[in-house]
């Protein structure tokens, strides 16, 4: 205590462990606030009733739940119930694990509207017929992202998650390079969705078969109406279909999905299961699909929203390997 500051600072910047014996109250609680205003989020265990100013100064208070005194468990943010030192690594583990959880749904949530946002945005902007109707966006925002956002809150812990260095305090819920990614994935994706939407399948004024419906025009007017139907449909499958593979992009902020694969969630697919099931009923229950303005999707329609939506696994994929081989070479410097 008798050092200058800088020089406390410089002693607790050192590399390695330090010992500090023959402490008393005071003494630990300054070294809490030095490091604090450092910057470092401070971690503490204790059990005495001298322990507790110091517990109670720290980002985080640990207790022993047996032999510590009533006053440290008091000051203290956690309580080690079974006062063994490597419960706090699975405390610390779980921590982790739902932090990521949190982003992955804010992640996923994200990516999805502003992919519904674009979808309408880019058929205002170009002055074409909407590529999606209000109910149809309701029910994607609301019963078809549901499910899985949901089941992204059960993911398992990352298979390296306690290899990963400490986050800092400050550090951003997305940062950028994360929210780069994701709007590298909507956009791209959303193009083609909107060239699906532009181009069309049976999108002419000639009357033609959707489903077990004979499109017919009695007014050419009705072209940018009943006449758009198939394209409608193709546009809000496609749409459904990219959130639910992004949902798959979704389990890990890093991993690939060969090291993170789907099934390390069930909940997840039987998520995916429950809103493809629920688009497969509007569009083939026919006074659902009247209310929704889509059509049945033939087979061969299917293989086409499957080929338009699959590469935004691909995308993903390409982007966590950049972001891998980005922070390596970080760590190398």
């Amino acid at each position: 205590m008798a050092l200058s500051s800088e020089h406390q600072i410089e002693i607790l910047s050192e590399d390695g462990g330090k010992v500090f014996s023959r402490a008393e109250p005071w003494h630990k609680q300054e070294i809490v606030r030095i490091l604090k205003e450092m910057g470092e989020v401070v971690a503490m265990t204790g059990d005495g009733v001298n322990d507790a100013p110091a517990l109670k100064l720290t980002d985080i208070g640990i207790a022993m739940g047996i032999t510590g005194t009533e006053v440290a468990k008091e000051a203290s943010d956690m309580v080690l119930a079974d006062d063994n030192f490597s419960t706090t690594v699975s405390a610390v583990a779980e921590g982790r694990s739902i932090y990521n959880n949190m982003k992955a749904f804010i992640r996923y949530m994200i990516s999805s509207n502003v992919g519904e946002v674009i979808s309408i945005f880019l058929t205002a902007a170009l002055g074409i017929p909407e590529c999606l109707i209000p109910v149809q966006l309701l029910w994607v925002n609301l019963v078809t992202d549901g499910p899985p956002a949901t089941a992204l809150g059960f993911n398992p812990a990352d298979v390296d998650i306690m290899e990963k260095p400490p986050r800092k305090s400050d550090d951003a819920l997305i940062n950028s390079w994360v929210f780069f990614r994701y709007m590298v994935i909507v956009m791209a994706t959303h193009l083609l969705n909107y060239h699906n939407f532009a181009t069309g399948v049976n999108f002419h004024r000639d009357p033609f078969k959707a489903g077990n419906r004979l499109i017919t025009f009695s007014d050419p007017c009705e072209y940018f109406t009943v006449g758009k139907v198939k394209a409608l449909t193709l546009s809000l499958s496609v749409l459904v279909a990219i959130e639910m593979f992004n949902s798959l992009n979704t389990l890990s902020e890093d991993n690939s999905l060969i090291k993170m694969p789907p099934w390390r969630n069930p909940w997840l697919l039987v998520a995916m299961s429950v809103s493809f099931g629920l688009h497969c009923l509007i569009l083939y229950v026919p006074f659902l699909a009247d209310i929704f303005g889509i059509v049945p999707l033939s087979l061969n329609e299917w293989l086409l929203v499957i080929l338009l939506s699959a590469p935004v696994i691909r995308i993903d994929e390409v982007l966590k390997f950049v972001g891998r081989r980005r922070r390596t070479k970080l760590k190398a410097a």
